[in-house]
């Protein structure tokens, strides 16, 4: 069960640390866990969203 927990923990860490290192979604500006990407007529949802809390 540790192991389960570790892999878990890990994920987390992964996506909490995302914004943070450069992984904002192209034609966008992030700002800590926010990802703005007003005006740019996308027709999908940009990915990576690595930890977003607002879109």
């Amino acid at each position: 069960m540790s192991t389960c927990k570790a892999a878990v923990m890990a994920v987390i860490i992964a996506l909490c640390t995302g914004i943070l290192m450069g992984q904002c979604p192209a034609k966008c500006t992030c700002s800590g866990t926010a990802v703005y990407c007003i005006g740019q007529q996308l027709s999908t949802i940009p990915l990576p969203l690595p930890f977003a809390t607002s879109l």
